[in-house]
């Protein structure tokens, strides 16, 4: 079924807003994104003949925001945002357009302070779930059972160090609908979308040079020593030796990062693109499922990268997904 004219609900400041402003909403733009530097977004151009949202207005700067699609009388929640300091007016006057974020300004703040701090004898998770409530009151905090004798942060933000961390330990970190999320375990759906396709492009990307073996070093028990592990690729017969630069505090942890750096290379971006569908609650992180017998060897499973969904009053609910390539 296709999903063309949802309704909107919005709350603003804790208050009902809905019937105030839906007959004024020209277009609602909502982008949910786990791409690096990401953060969502919600969008709102509203029609403003008679100036009224120039004048008294419950929308200021740092306003929250709740917004959600009804749809087939089911409701797809957006989340929390907080309204920024952009504010767009078009046509003199008579268009206003509003942004707000996932983050409220102070939290914003919070999180690219500089700071310079250590921290020792510290496991992963409470490390990062330490980090995370000096500036968010809402979390998922997921990681490895890593332990961490020593670490530092110099001359970084909080933003800065905690997307270092998520590399290093293979995690996602990203604030959606004010919900700080650092895990290696997202909760997501996996959906078969073409029913509802409206355009698509996929664009190949060529291998890199096929890797042979992948190497780490990692500390002996009780030791400052450092001893080579080494893990062979299955199925590849020639190719170069990695070596992960860093140095693991044992051996199966070492293992771990080895294994996981194998995995990625083995589900190595192969094909990435877009979608454009009717309307469908899909979110960033999503898994999404190309089927081969419409896309051949294309075919797999592809992860929804950034998600953008779109209302307007002349178009209806359409939601644009850029994926990529994790897997056959």
């Amino acid at each position: 079924m296709q999903i063309r004219q949802p309704k909107i609900k919005l709350f603003i400041n804790d208050k009902d807003a809905t019937r105030d402003i839906s007959n004024f909403i020209l277009e609602i733009v909502y982008t949910d994104s786990i791409e690096e530097k990401a953060k969502d977004e919600l969008q709102i151009t509203l029609v403003n003949y008679d100036r009224r949202f120039l004048k008294d207005w419950a929308i200021q700067t740092n306003s929250k925001v709740e917004a959600s699609i009804i749809y087939n009388e089911k409701e797809f929640t957006l989340g929390t945002f907080y309204v920024g300091d952009d504010f767009t007016c078009k046509a003199k006057g008579s268009i206003l357009t509003v942004k707000a974020t996932s983050q409220s300004l102070e939290d914003l703040d919070n999180f690219k302070k500089i700071r310079n701090e250590g921290y020792e004898n510290i496991y992963l998770k409470d490390l990062v779930q330490q980090i995370i409530n000096k500036c968010s009151k809402k979390s998922i905090v997921d990681t490895p059972d890593v332990f961490i004798e020593r670490i530092d942060i110099a001359n970084q933000s909080y933003e800065q160090f905690l997307k270092q961390l998520a590399k290093k330990y293979n995690c996602r970190f990203f604030i959606r609908s004010g919900v700080v999320v650092f895990s290696n375990k997202l909760k997501t759906q996996e959906l078969d979308l073409t029913n509802y396709l409206i355009d698509d492009q996929i664009k190949f990307k060529a291998k890199k040079e096929a890797v042979k073996a992948v190497e780490m070093l990692y500390y002996k028990p009780n030791s400052k020593q450092a001893q080579l592990y080494r893990e062979e690729v299955p199925d590849v017969e020639q190719g170069k030796t990695v070596r992960i630069q860093d140095i693991a505090h044992n051996l199966n942890e070492a293992k771990e990062k080895v294994r996981a750096y194998i995995q990625k290379i083995k589900t190595e971006l192969k094909a990435e693109g877009t979608f454009t569908i009717y309307g469908q609650p899909v979110n960033a992180g999503d898994r999404i499922i190309i089927p081969e017998d419409r896309y051949g060897f294309l075919g797999g499973t592809y992860e929804a990268q950034k998600v953008v969904h779109s209302i307007k009053k002349d178009e209806g609910w359409k939601t644009n997904i850029t994926i990529k390539y994790i897997g056959g």
